[in-house]
């Protein structure tokens, strides 16, 4: 069997449960028929995933990975130009790309580039993008209805800003950071948004 490894990416503030949906989805849909060497599931921006995006090439290339699977073209990027640049790099090495949603190949089966399906992906690529900034668009227009009409964005009144009950809070954090673990691998440990692993990072820096 052909190696294959698989993406399962969903932004910090989606369910935690949808990126566990996406791996076990993608393993029943193909793990009979590759060989699934790895898992990348994490919490991040489609619009700052660049930097996993080429953790994620530089382990296919080096691992002799033939196909990388994801669900949608979002899951890999939310950026035009990123899931072009990382589309292109798949076809230097003849890797495969599958899109799950649409059933979709980037290589023919003799390795050859699938044209028209490359075509396909860029628009659904656009696509991705477009809905992002809808997205963006309709939180903004609602945040400003919201101030418009006397609410106040920020802390509650009453939150705590006690550290040391953030840090009990998120002592999972605690415990890799003083592994000196990197922050991408304690968000992958913890499955939380790297936002949240840097201010904690932060406090017991402060505290120290």
């Amino acid at each position: 069997m052909e190696k294959a490894i698989i993406i399962s990416r969903c932004s910090t503030n989606d369910s935690k449960q949808d990126v566990t949906r996406q791996s076990e989805e993608l393993i029943s849909n193909y793990g009979n028929t590759y060989q699934i060497i790895k898992e990348f599931s994490y919490y991040q921006s489609g619009t700052k995933n660049d930097e996993v995006n080429a953790e994620i090439l530089e382990f296919a290339i080096g691992n002799d990975v033939k196909h990388i699977i994801a669900l949608e073209t979002s899951r890999i990027s939310r950026k035009i130009s990123s899931f072009a640049l990382f589309l292109e790099k798949c076809n230097e090495y003849r890797i495969n790309v599958i899109i799950d949603n649409f059933k979709l190949h980037t290589l023919l089966e003799g390795g050859e580039i699938n044209g028209m399906v490359q075509t396909m992906l860029s628009i659904a690529s656009t696509f991705a993008s477009a809905e992002l900034r809808l997205i963006k668009s309709r939180l903004d227009s609602g945040r400003d209805k919201y101030i418009r009409s006397g609410g106040k964005l920020g802390r509650k009144v009453g939150s705590t800003k006690d550290v040391k009950k953030l840090l009990v809070q998120h002592s999972d954090i605690v415990k890799f950071v003083k592994q000196k673990q990197s922050v991408r691998n304690i968000m992958t440990l913890t499955g939380k948004s790297s936002g949240t692993v840097q201010k904690v990072k932060k406090l017991l820096n402060n505290v120290a």
